[in-house]
């Protein structure tokens, strides 16, 4: 046990010193992140909450404002206008890592988890940019966080806040209809939710309300559709929607890691696509055992991967996107841990042999991110492992 715990610290370390060096690489700022700046430097600060923001962009307004009144003082300096990103990734990380702790425990399990943010690409480059999306990983690890501990004093104290996640992260706004419905469902068991869940009603709605009046209803309509719609599923006919599902679930499972060079997808394939199988064989069994409440990560995952489907079905989330379901990744890690921990415990010659594949390549990947961070100087969302260029 003190072997794994040291091992925990150092995977831990391994992390936060790809993130930071990614960070103070000050990789210069690609196109989105330059047309997010346009906004910035331009918009005054109540122009923010009032106008479209420039070049086409979707930005939570809040959280906008914030990175544009503390870089302000540095004159918009790459290292004060992405602090905000580095603090909710660097924060997002142990959030989670509170969540799997609960769900896996002090074991070799947590340690594979832990490598699987060493692992991602993205997880680590995100850290480092000019847009919302650690901060939606955030948000979702506090969801999950207060969804798996529900039930104890401290988180029923702050419940009426949680909805204030909606004005920082987009995906929250979905999201935060989990700890509703479990609050609905508490309700009719036990009367004495009931004033929680009208503090919650209360927050949820008036933080919809802000997000309409102040971000949504001066955006530039239909966004999401005139950028995204090939990532959306298709309802126009039948080969229509089985081609963009197909398309949807293979980016869903192949490009959590890394993107190049090709072949090395593959493996995010297999393995990913493991921890989506275990779901769908293990949520009902444990959604009945936990009495149709969302308190067990199995239950909690298939249905966020179900809301997302319908949202891409509706044509109001691309779920399809990696970077947009970046927020997921965390989840899709556990239950591929969780479906290798199975798979040893029915069959452990085959587990032990998944496991040390895996570990092997996530040691692969996350050392050819560190070649881009540290040798090359410059991690991209979708630099080529190893390369020189």
């Amino acid at each position: 046990m003190r072997y794994q715990r040291v091992l925990i610290l150092i995977v831990v370390g391994w992390y936060l010193i790809l993130a930071l060096g990614h960070y103070f690489n000050q990789r210069s700022l690609w196109n989105d992140e330059q047309c997010v700046l346009n906004s910035i430097i331009q918009l005054k600060p109540a122009g923010l909450f009032t106008q479209p923001l420039l070049s086409d962009q979707a930005f939570p307004r809040l959280y906008l404002w914030t990175i544009q009144q503390f870089s302000k003082p540095f004159n918009q300096n790459l290292l004060a206008l992405r602090l905000f990103s580095l603090m909710a990734m660097v924060g997002a990380f142990f959030v989670w890592l509170k969540v799997a702790r609960r769900v896996l425990g002090d074991s070799w399990d947590l340690v594979l988890f832990i490598a699987t943010w060493c692992a991602s690409m993205p997880l680590v480059y995100y850290a480092a940019e000019l847009k919302p999306y650690s901060m939606d990983v955030l948000a979702s690890g506090v969801i999950v966080l207060f969804l798996l501990e529900e039930n104890q004093k401290t988180c029923r104290s702050v419940l009426p806040l949680l909805p204030l996640l909606g004005l920082w992260s987009y995906p929250a706004i979905f999201l935060l209809l989990l700890p509703l419905y479990n609050l609905i469902r508490d309700s009719f068991q036990e009367r004495r939710w009931l004033k929680e869940l009208s503090y919650y009603l209360a927050g949820y709605v008036l933080v919809l309300g802000l997000v309409y009046f102040f971000d949504f209803r001066v955006s530039v309509h239909r966004l999401l559709e005139v950028y995204w719609h090939d990532y959306f599923i298709s309802m126009d006919s039948l080969k229509h929607f089985l081609d963009s599902l197909g398309k949807g679930m293979n980016n869903l499972i192949a490009r959590r890691f890394a993107e190049s060079p090709r072949w090395v997808k593959v493996p995010s394939r297999i393995f990913i696509g493991l921890g989506l199988g275990y779901m769908l064989v293990m949520f009902w069994n444990q959604l009945k055992k936990d009495r149709f409440v969302l308190r067990s990560m199995v239950p909690i995952c298939f249905v966020l991967f179900s809301v997302q489907l319908v949202l891409a079905i509706l044509r109001v989330y691309p779920f399809a996107v990696p970077r947009m379901s970046l927020f997921f990744s965390p989840l899709l890690f556990l239950m591929t841990i969780m479906g290798i921990s199975y798979m040893y415990r029915r069959f452990k010659p085959l587990g032990i042999a998944v496991r040390v594949i895996f570990a092997g390549y996530l040691i692969f990947v996350s050392l050819g991110i560190a070649w881009d961070v540290f040798l090359k100087g410059d991690l991209g969302a979708e630099s080529t492992l190893y390369s020189a260029r």
